[in-house]
């Protein structure tokens, strides 16, 4: 049943993104053009503060998947309760000083959105940021919900539920805009769909999952415990937030909204690219704590990051190089304006640093279930710090362009730096890792030349002409690795599906 499940919810994460970002080509476009430049960039700018001010929950959730997942394995119901009891009241009291905090800052908007703004957008800025705090806080407590329910694999609700909320929320909003509603409203009705889902997840958890609870005793010694274990994972999604947003609020502070705008259209693609990268890390992060919880041999863990990294390397290469095929004439017909173009470079630019970063995602989540990241927080703690101070001058320089170099290069450098240390220090077998990686590039090599020359010679008008252009390339791309690069396993996760389905048909 548990491979079920992560089966099912592998498949609607991806249904998931394909809907939503289908859903985007036409959400994005009409956002930008019925708010404008100016309206646009400043919702884009209060976005990362949001970002940032959600860092509050201090990693927490790891400690939660990591703790329960001792006292399950040990199926001690009492130290369930209580860690169900102590997380709900401690996401409580941090959703308040979340709020607190978030009104705080809103009330200083020239300070926050810095010079470049006039009065107007520092006015909605504030507003914008009291409503999306509101939000925020709320995700706190709600959020406990949602942890239990991946820590018992529950993949299948999992998604059912953000797939209805990442297709209704855009299909509601796209009629509000084009009606003539502007920001506030997005954002009051972005604050709905969190309640929604969140009495969702609540109901789930008590009435199927039986979840239970303990206030009796708050017990401060393990909190001291859990927050010794999440300082450097808080580290580590603090960088994570600042490598990847930092470039919006460069942007506002040195060229205004406009620029904001202009590198949000790439952002925004990556994004998406990101999401689909981890999407099967993400249903394998109870896996890897049992793993590990049960004293398994680290071969287990070699065996499955491989793997991972694998799949992830063969779906994430053929996005970038179908991206490569006709991103020039989609990010212009996506954003709706010529001065789209340098998005083309720029979104290159971040979806080559996240193949290379993301291939290894589920490396970080070996390491917080060994306790052993400490190191890797700090590492991505001095690539932020070069993030910014490349990012500055960079900027200056070379605008949105400039962002996007500083991004990739500190998110490379990091991922070298991380490989010295899971070879050796954590076990892992980095060099038949990336061996394995190797054999997979052959196959990359014809599908590498198709997108160079489709990027050259063909001219698509339209979205039906990309699309007919993507469709023969992700033929070439998909017969380039059946025939060079999947092993036996990779090709049997397609071809075991198709199987059935024929047995079926002919039934």
């Amino acid at each position: 049943m548990r491979v079920n499940q992560i089966k099912i919810g592998a498949i609607l994460s991806y249904l998931s993104m394909g809907l939503s970002t289908v859903i985007s080509l036409v959400y994005t476009p009409i956002m930008i053009q019925r708010l404008g430049d100016s309206e646009f960039g400043v919702y884009q700018t209060v976005l990362p503060i949001i970002s940032y001010l959600n860092l509050l929950s201090f990693g927490l959730g790891s400690a939660y998947v990591r703790y329960y997942s001792r006292a399950k394995a040990e199926k001690n119901r009492q130290e369930m309760a209580k860690l169900n009891g102590m997380f709900l009241i401690t996401y409580m009291v941090l959703g308040l000083v979340l709020l607190g905090i978030g009104f705080l800052l809103s009330g200083h908007g020239t300070v926050i959105f810095g010079q470049k703004l006039t009065a107007e957008e520092v006015a909605l800025g504030e507003k914008l940021l009291r409503i999306m705090t509101v939000n925020a806080a709320l995700t706190f407590p709600i959020s406990v919900f949602e942890s239990h329910v991946t820590i018992n694999e529950q993949y299948l609700f999992q998604k059912i539920v953000l797939l209805l909320r990442q297709v209704l929320n855009p299909l509601l909003m796209i009629p509000l805009l084009i009606l003539g509603f502007r920001s506030v409203t997005l954002t009051v009705v972005a604050l709905i769909f969190t309640v929604l889902s969140g009495v969702v997840n609540v109901a789930f958890c008590l009435a199927k999952l039986k979840m239970p609870f303990s206030f009796r005793r708050y017990d401060f010694k393990l909190l001291r415990e859990m927050i010794g274990f999440t300082f450097y994972v808080f580290i580590g999604i603090l960088v994570d937030n600042l490598n990847w947003s930092v470039g919006r609020l460069l942007l506002a502070w040195i060229h205004g909204t406009t620029a904001v705008t202009i590198y949000t259209v790439a952002a925004q693609l990556n994004v998406y690219y990101q999401s689909f990268a981890t999407a099967i890390s993400n249903l394998l992060i109870p896996r890897v704590n049992r793993i590990v919880a049960e004293g398994q041999p680290t071969r287990e863990l070699d065996k499955l990051f491989i793997r991972v990294g694998r799949l992830q390397f063969i779906s994430l290469g053929c996005i970038l190089l179908g991206f490569a095929a006709v991103g020039r004439t989609f990010v212009v017909l996506w954003g709706g304006d010529a001065k789209f173009a340098v998005d083309y470079a720029v979104t290159l630019l971040l979806f080559f640093a996240t193949l290379w970063a993301n291939m290894q995602m589920l490396g970080y989540e070996i390491l917080r279930a060994k306790n052993m990241h400490k190191f890797s927080s700090l590492v991505y703690l001095g690539i932020a710090i070069a993030n910014i101070g490349l990012g500055i001058p960079l900027c200056m320089k070379w605008n949105v362009l400039g962002a996007a170099i500083g991004t990739a290069v500190s998110t490379i450098a990091g991922m070298l730096v991380m490989n010295c240390y899971y070879h050796r220090r954590v076990g892992l077998d980095i060099p038949r890792f990336w061996m394995r990686i190797r054999h997979l590039i052959p196959a990359m090599i014809l599908p590498a030349v198709v997108a160079v020359l489709m990027a050259v010679f063909l001219h698509p008008q339209g979205y039906i002409e990309i699309g007919l252009i993507l469709i023969v390339f992700v033929a070439v791309y998909g017969a380039s690795m059946w025939l060079f690069g999947m092993d036996r396993y990779e090709r049997r996760l397609i071809s075991d599906p198709v199987q059935r389905i024929v047995k079926k048909l002919k039934r």
